[in-house]
């Protein structure tokens, strides 16, 4: 995996040196204007070689085995591999923009004056891994609608994008400036499958007669410049109930499309279903936006970002460096167009709206209002904070146009490219308007709200590439790689500029946020240290094109603002906070220090507690003798009073029933004995007689005898038994 020290290297690579060779080939005085000329497809990076018209392309997990190889003298470098992508039908117009498909098996190559799409091989890996150094590969292109697109001068191509909900990825979308956009299918290029006017309407002219007569739109007129996509919501316009196709679910997607004007129109469309029978698209627009502005927040603008989250979060972008945020919520009962100029309370409105707004999927409608929640103004110039973009030069073709990118690996973050460089911009909104989304209605509340409106944007200079009284050097492509987070930008010198994006300005650490019926918490010191080291801006990293000379008034002053920045976001704050660790650390001490002569205190306790519970043990033990000593002496009095009461209890008065009872059982028993023993005295006698008259006669067996022995010793047993109870119930009666 590559890291971010070996993608440094990156500058140094075969692939950086053929971009600067060509770009030395390039014919002086070119307009200079932000371009995208960098796309990425996984650990691939593309750039567009202007000069001979081909694709570079770069594996970034090479840089890692190459970088280490180059450094170790005693290891041979591996080699510096690189493909080179030629195209079949190389285009004819100037390329300013490189962008791929979802799956990675197109290229789409656009400029003012045509669009071109590559078919990239699919065994991309396999070739580039063969081949040692330079390997060069031929790729099919395809032209998009020449006859419209390339060979017509009067339409200009404002911007183009892939359909996120193509079902072959291979739809693209194309902005044009007689306000249309069109949806073609890459493998059926010759027309398009769409064709949706937007913006304003041009008179009666029709839209054929303004493509084929000499009929053009009147510069008055307002252009079209920017769209981008929403997020995409289940098609339930003709019965109510979700669209399906073959059991594939028909999405729709949000398109929101940005006039010269300011004003923002906007339509949902699908390409999974292109029949006959579909729902006509109705462009919705201009949408109100709130609150209002004389100058519809500016006339020259110039790109639009729809950042993905519910309720969806638009960026739009002037010529002049202004960047307004806004929220496309639905329009409030009680608006009208009279008095929202009237409102003075738009905050507390918005905050309303947005409560009884749904956190889910939604469609867009006739009533939506643009709720402008906040407008950043980017420094113009690193040597004078103050300075705003220029807004009088004569620029045309969009030089010095300003251009968002968003940023794949955080939905918060986009970026700004311009003539001075490139602005990273972080949006809390977008994170909380998520945590929102993903709780009940009933569990957000009025106080959630609010923290979501008063969440403070992160804007950070990131890269400079020149001064205002030097020469435009406007980047000419940003791609953002993930592993790890890392931006790479080409600047017009054809330096490849890596930053990490993990030292970039991060939103401001959350307070706990406590009301009057819940318990106060505490803050913890981590999160006070955090807080305090958190940085408001940077310095951003100077890159100037070769040649550049700064005045020395202009060195002492970038000189200064280093200085100023280095000692006001960081000496101070970690001055404040090494006074902050000190502090804590002193009442640490003393908190200790209480607790040690606590402990001690505790010990000495222990002991005594110790001391008197051996006391109390003892005490009870010798208690405890007394209390049965006593209870002793107790019963024998007892008893010796109930011998000599003159009178019986019940209880003794029973137990001489039950002993006469007794008595009179004995006498008969006794009687009883007495009788079988003269029997068997007189059996015993015949017994003996018989027998000695008659031997042979029968007489008892043993076991015979051995059962009345047995019988006539348990009845002896019983009687003795009974003769010994009488004895003590006797003795008892005489005592």
């Amino acid at each position: 995996m590559a890291t971010l020290r070996s993608l440094a290297g990156l500058n140094d690579s075969q692939f950086s040196k053929i971009i600067k060779e060509q770009r030395s080939r390039q014919p002086k005085g070119q307009v200079k204007k932000v371009r995208s000329l960098l796309t990425t497809i996984e650990h691939y990076v593309f750039a567009w070689d202007k000069v001979d018209c081909c694709l570079l392309v770069k594996n970034l997990l090479d840089v890692d085995t190459w970088a280490e190889g180059k450094k170790n003298t005693d290891q041979k470098p591996s080699a510096d591999r690189l493909l080179k992508i030629t195209l079949t039908d190389a285009p004819v117009f100037e390329v300013e923009n490189v962008q791929t498909n979802l799956d990675g098996s197109l290229i789409v190559l656009n400029g003012p004056q045509g669009v071109a799409c590559v078919e990239l091989p699919s065994n991309l890996p396999s070739l580039e891994a063969k081949q040692q150094g330079l390997c060069v590969k031929s790729a099919r292109s395809i032209y998009i609608d020449q006859k419209l697109l390339l060979c017509n001068s009067r339409v200009k191509i404002q911007e183009v994008k892939f359909h996120p909900g193509s079902p072959t990825n291979s739809h693209l979308v194309v902005l044009t400036s007689d306000n249309c956009i069109r949806i073609y299918d890459v493998f059926n290029p010759s027309r398009p499958e769409k064709t949706i006017p937007v913006g304003p309407k041009v008179g009666n002219h029709s839209l054929h007669s303004s493509m084929t007569s000499g009929t053009t739109f009147s510069s008055c007129l307002d252009e079209a410049v920017s769209f981008d996509f929403g997020t995409p919501f289940e098609d339930t316009r003709t019965s109510g109930d979700p669209q399906k196709r073959d059991g594939v679910p028909i999405f729709l997607f949000p398109v929101y499309v940005l006039i010269t004007n300011g004003d923002v129109y906007t339509f949902s469309c699908s390409v999974q279903s292109n029949s006959s029978r579909a729902p006509k698209i109705s462009v919705i627009g201009p949408l109100l936006m709130q609150p209002a502005a004389l100058d519809n927040y500016g006339d020259d603008a110039c790109s639009l970002l729809c950042l993905p989250v519910l309720p969806p979060v638009l960026v739009i972008a002037n010529r002049t460096g202004n960047i307004h945020h806004a929220i496309l919520l639905p329009r409030a009962a009680t608006d009208d167009d009279d008095d929202s100029d009237q409102n003075p309370n738009i905050a507390d409105d918005l905050e309303s709206l947005l409560s009884k707004a749904s956190l889910t999927v939604m469609d867009v409608k006739p009533d939506s209002v643009l709720h402008v929640t906040e407008t950043l103004e980017l420094d113009g110039d690193i040597l004078d904070g103050s300075e705003s973009f220029s807004a009088d030069e004569n620029v045309a073709d969009n030089e010095g146009a300003v251009q968002l990118r968003r940023d794949p690996a955080c939905s918060s973050r986009y970026f700004v490219l311009h003539d001075y460089g490139v602005h990273g911009v972080v949006v809390p909104l977008v994170d909380t308007l998520s945590e929102l989304a993903s709780k009940p209605d009933s569990d957000v509340d009025q106080d959630e709200t609010k923290r979501v409106m008063l969440a403070e944007t992160v804007v950070e200079f990131i890269l400079c590439s020149r001064t205002k009284s030097s020469a435009a050097a406007p980047p000419q492509g940003i791609v953002v790689y993930p592993l790890p987070p890392t931006l790479l930008v080409l600047l017009d010198s054809a330096d490849l500029q890596v930053i990490s994006l993990s030292r970039l300005l991060k939103p401001a650490v959350k307070t706990v946020q406590t009301t009057s019926t819940t318990k106060v918490e505490k803050e913890p010191f981590d999160t006070i240290i955090r807080r305090q080291l958190q940085r408001t801006h940077s310095q951003p990293k100077l890159s100037f094109p070769p040649g550049t000379e700064l005045k020395v008034a202009e060195v002492v002053k970038l000189f200064s603002r280093s200085v100023q920045t280095l000692r006001e976001e960081y000496i101070m704050k970690q001055d404040a906070v090494r006074e902050a660790l000190e502090k804590k650390s002193r009442l640490l001490e003393l908190h200790l220090l209480q607790q040690f002569d606590e402990l001690s205190l505790i010990q000495q306790s222990k002991e005594e507690l110790t001391g008197v519970a051996h006391q109390l043990a003892e005490k009870y033990e010798d208690s405890m003798e007394k209390q049965r000593s006593l209870t002793e002496r107790v019963e024998r009095v007892l008893y010796e009073i109930q011998r000599r009461s003159p009178f019986m209890t019940d209880a003794e008065k029973q137990m001489g029933q039950q002993l006469r009872l007794v008595e009179t059982k004995l006498h008969s028993l006794t009687q009883s004995l007495e009788s079988l023993k003269r029997r068997e005295q007189l059996y015993g006698a015949n017994a003996i007689q018989q027998q000695d008259r008659n031997t042979t006669i029968g007489h008892l067996s043993e076991e015979q005898k051995t059962s009345v022995n047995e019988a006539l010793a348990l009845q002896s047993a019983d009687i003795a038994g009974l003769l010994r109870s009488l004895q003590q119930a006797k003795k008892k009666l005489a005592a």
